[in-house]
């Protein structure tokens, strides 16, 4: 079994990650599949989920004991109530993602109200609402830019209905702002929302618009490289269909041409004395032609034979090579009354049509390049080493000139 590591020896990368993957697989993950502007929208959003709550501490604690050495029982009860939303709206399976937005952007406005509300002007009320009045910009449709800037008309002209009513409704904000100030301090808020409403939506839309562009390209693009696959296939599936009626044509095409080259010879030798010139022009006629073909389907049976070099190697047994090399050569070795003779010989892997070509050119050229009035007599040999075969083809032909070592 696999040991488990204690929690204080663990890496805090490691328990981060662990964590942002729970909250992203409960919050992100089910709705949408990346790649569109509102998929970065919903990220940003849980991420901003996933980090609000362990840097809830910095201010919440300080926050709370505040509150607690204040007696503002009211900002006490509403952070421990935001902070509680908070982990529901980040731990809670089966919450719709745009409830989890709403809920999340209300508690947060909330809290800036409530700081307002007990801490004045000079507290971090208005910085609460310029920050959620952003964040609500980033993470809502664009239809929706304009909300955090009525919201923010409303909340002003709310508390500056508290200040001028401060006979009927007494508090530590009413107590230390008066009306003129307030106008002054609020209008900031209401301008910076304004610029903010209205900008930020013109980037998303850019954004927007370049990451619409960049999904149909990678959709072409997709569709494309299907299609070459597709084509590729079918090309291989051809190809290798071709490969094997050149090879089976061209092998059995073989047997009829000896057949006719054959009889004509036959035909010229028994019955000489019978034919004129003439004939016989004919007869040598129709065995050169008959020859030349016989040449073209050996070329034609090679060329079948070259497959790709990076075909998997497959068993290849040298004896079953041998026998279809001298069948292939049958002609010439009845002709030259050539002995071809092998030692047995192994079962290797490897690319057998290489190995075809390559014994079927030696044992052509020993045929071809035999000595005048002596029947050839090939020979094919191989010794076993360590880490390979050593193969040896030896025949009593001309040889080769020492210059042409």
């Amino acid at each position: 079994m696999e040991k488990k590591q204690p929690l204080d020896k663990v890496p805090k990368v490691q328990i981060w990650e662990k964590y942002r993957l729970h909250i992203f697989n409960t919050c992100l993950f089910p709705h949408q599949k990346p790649g569109s502007l509102s998929y970065w929208r919903d990220y940003l959003f849980v991420y901003a989920l996933a980090l609000v709550i362990p840097l809830c501490a910095i201010a919440l604690i300080p926050g709370l004991y505040l509150t607690y050495i204040s007696e503002f029982k009211g900002l006490f009860i509403f952070d421990c109530l935001a902070v509680l939303t908070f982990l529901i709206l980040a731990h809670v399976p089966g919450i719709p993602l745009t409830l989890r937005k709403w809920i999340f952007i209300g508690i947060t406005y909330g809290v800036g109200i409530i700081l307002i509300y007990y801490l004045g002007n000079f507290g971090p009320g208005l910085l609460y609402l310029l920050a959620i009045s952003v964040f609500m910009i980033l993470v809502l449709p664009v239809k929706y830019a304009f909300i955090s800037f009525y919201l923010n008309i409303l909340t002003c002209i709310f508390f500056g209905w508290l200040i001028y009513q401060e006979g009927i409704q007494q508090s530590y904000f009413t107590s230390t702002v008066d009306v003129q100030s307030w106008i002054a301090i609020s209008s900031n808020l209401i301008f910076l929302s304004a610029v903010f409403s209205v900008l930020i939506p013109k980037l998303f839309k850019g954004l927007g618009e370049s990451l619409e562009e960049q999904y149909l390209l990678e959709t072409a693009l997709k569709g494309q490289k299907e299609k070459l696959k597709e084509t590729l296939a079918e090309v291989e599936t051809k190809n290798a269909e071709l490969e094997h009626f050149t090879y089976v044509a061209s092998h059995d095409l073989q047997e009829p041409l000896r057949m006719v080259t054959g009889f004509l010879q036959l035909l010229e030798k028994k019955y000489a004395h019978l034919l004129d010139p003439k004939a016989k022009t004919y007869i040598h006629y129709a065995v050169d032609g008959a020859q030349r073909m016989r040449q073209l389907i050996l070329d034609l049976l090679a060329y079948s034979r070259v497959n790709k070099v990076n075909s998997k190697p497959e068993s290849v047994d040298f004896n079953k090579i041998l026998e279809e090399i001298k069948l292939t050569f049958q002609p010439e070795i009845r002709q030259l009354k050539a002995v071809v003779t092998a030692d047995p010989l192994p079962t290797i892997t490897g690319h057998s049509s290489f190995y075809f070509l390559l014994l079927q050119n030696l044992i052509g050229n020993a045929l071809k390049y035999s000595k005048p009035n002596l029947p050839p007599k090939i020979h094919i040999s191989v010794e076993e080493k360590e880490n390979e075969w050593l193969f040896q083809v030896e025949d009593n032909g001309i040889g080769i000139d020492q210059a042409y070592f």
